[in-house]
């Protein structure tokens, strides 16, 4: 009688090809239940049955897998489920179960993945990328993703932003030049960015522009003056140069005519506020930037160049000494009160506190010149109403001064005791992640070794994979809570209305940050290091000589 013949489709032998590989890695103690499944496969008289015969098995298998991966998880790293040797000897093994320590271990990864946690780790990093307050890109690939982003979108404020935070200057010319071709108002950009090479005729056919469309505000014809500024001019400064009417003559000539008009605008705006409002705009839609890549912008804004007022305000007042000296006071008296004009629209005008020093500085120097003016001419009401102005800023310059040393300068090393907390923690975070990682792998990887070794070693990473986790996570903790003042500056600068009334404290914050790197890569963080190495050493040598010589005693009492 002849047996019917098998069906041997493709299905069926896929059905059982899947339930040979689970049986490959069947779990050890119900593996026998996964041999009686795949020898039941082959009874089975068609592929559906086949297929639905394997896929039973193989959900068998899952249960069985999970199962024993829980058990697995429940004994501490280095464990086994079942070996030749027998289960390892509870001081052999840590403490705390694989679960202990993964649930840790998510817990401080949680915790840094929090917004604040990221952003965090971005200002620590970048503190460590700028430390020496060189302005590099610390985050290109940032810029250039949003440069992308901007240009499909047609963002004319992202790629202004973009191109006065970008150190290549090829690339902020071609973005600035995109910014401004899709938004007129961004015109100012030409005037905010990096100054480049003196004599750059791009910057300057730029500066002819942002002067044809802001004709009132001095700041474009004196960037403009820099950039035509020839070599008499800081000989003059450093008193080398000619004081008299050769001056004007020559490479001056254009210098003098800008640095003429601006002095006559009726207007000084350096855009500093105009980028403030920028950044923070940008930065509020785009929180995934670094701090450092936010603030680089206007850490580099352009400012006119203030050796050139120094330098033209001489030539005024030198001028109007002139006219005095000729009899022609009352062309004296003009020359002296454009100067002090300008300072006090410049002081008015300006948005940091160099600028506004200097302006004072020129007041104060005009001022001067008006009071020996006045005196000469016998007008006392004048003369006393300019020698008040000269106490009224003197004043102003000490209130400053005294503003950037106390409260600013407490709110600074404020900021720096918390930075290092910070930067602290964060360091701690390492350690304790890195101590983790070792003893985990040390146990799992070569459990057999690390018994083999002796005790101190074997306790050592076991204690590593007890407590590295919990260290690892309460730093975490610490890490992001100690950052907590820095996250607060950040919101409060992204949601203020007015960006300057939030930049000082957003700086300082900064600062502190950066200060830290700074002095620990200084020479005092060395000298100080190799100080305490020399100690330690020296004390170690006065030990081992004292304990030497006590032995050489106790040896020579017991020969007697």
């Amino acid at each position: 009688m002849s047996m019917p013949k098998k069906e041997n489709p493709a299905m069926a032998r896929l059905a059982r090809w899947m339930l040979g590989c689970a049986l490959r890695y069947w779990p050890n103690e119900n593996r026998a239940w996964g041999l009686a499944l795949a020898a039941e496969i082959d009874e089975t008289t068609s592929a559906f049955e086949a297929v639905r015969w394997s896929l039973g098995g193989i959900m068998f298998f899952t249960r069985s897998v999970l199962s024993s991966a829980w058990k697995w998880m429940k004994l501490p790293a280095g464990g086994s489920l079942s070996g030749a040797g027998g289960p390892e000897p509870s001081s052999m093994l840590p403490k705390r179960s694989r679960a202990f320590t993964a649930a840790v271990v998510a817990g401080a990864a949680l915790l840094l993945a929090l917004p604040e946690g990221r952003e965090a780790i971005r200002t620590v990093q970048a503190s460590w990328e700028n430390y020496q307050y060189q302005r590099i890109d610390s985050d290109p690939r940032s810029l250039e993703k949003l440069a992308a982003r901007a240009e499909k979108e047609k963002d004319a404020s992202t790629l202004a932003f973009v191109a006065l935070s970008t150190v290549d200057a090829k690339r902020a010319e071609a973005l600035t030049e995109r910014a401004v071709a899709l938004d007129l108002q961004f015109i100012w950009v030409y005037g905010s960015g990096d100054g480049g090479q003196d004599h750059d005729p791009l910057r300057e056919e730029r500066l002819a522009r942002l002067q044809a469309a802001d004709p009132d505000n001095a700041v474009p014809y004196l960037l403009a003056a820099y950039q035509v500024a020839g070599p008499d001019v800081e000989k003059r400064y450093l008193g080398h140069g000619p004081k008299d009417a050769d001056f004007e003559a020559a490479s001056n000539a254009k210098w003098m005519e800008l640095m003429e008009r601006a002095f006559r605008a009726p207007r000084y705006d350096s855009y500093f506020d105009k980028h403030c409002q920028l950044t923070r705009a940008v930065w509020s839609r785009e929180k995934n930037l670094s701090p450092i890549v936010v603030l680089s912008g206007l850490w580099a804004h352009a400012i006119p160049n203030l050796l050139d007022l120094r330098i033209f305000a001489e030539v005024k007042i030198h001028e109007a000494q002139k006219a005095r000296a000729a009899g022609d006071l009352k062309r004296a008296e003009s020359l002296l009160n454009q100067v002090d004009a300008f300072g006090v629209r410049m002081a008015d005008g300006s948005e940091t506190d160099i600028e506004k020093l200097i302006a004072w500085a020129l007041s104060q120097e005009a001022d001067k010149e008006l009071a020996v003016l006045y005196s000469s001419e016998g007008r006392t009401e004048d003369e006393s109403r300019m020698t008040g102005r000269l106490d009224q800023m003197k004043t102003r310059v000490q209130e400053k001064a005294l503003a950037n040393n106390s409260p600013r300068g407490a709110r600074t090393r404020s900021f720096r005791r918390k930075a290092m907390l910070v930067e602290g923690f964060g360091v701690l975070c390492v350690i304790a992640a890195f101590g983790a990682l070792a003893g985990i792998l040390m146990l799992e990887l070569w459990p057999r070794r690390v018994q083999g070794t002796k005790t101190i070693w074997r306790r050592a990473a076991c204690g590593a994979a007890d407590y590295a986790p919990g260290i690892l996570l309460v730093a975490c903790g610490a890490f992001l809570v100690s950052f907590l003042p820095f996250q607060r500056v950040f919101e409060e600068y992204r949601a203020s209305k007015s960006a300057l009334s939030d930049r000082e404290p957003l700086m300082e914050a900064m600062w502190g940050f950066l200060e830290i790197p700074r002095y620990l890569t200084g020479v005092n963080v060395a000298v100080s290091i190799w100080t305490i190495v020399t100690v330690a050493l020296s004390a170690l040598l006065l030990f081992v000589i004292v304990r030497g010589f006590h032995r050489m005693r106790r040896n020579v009492a017991k020969a007697a």
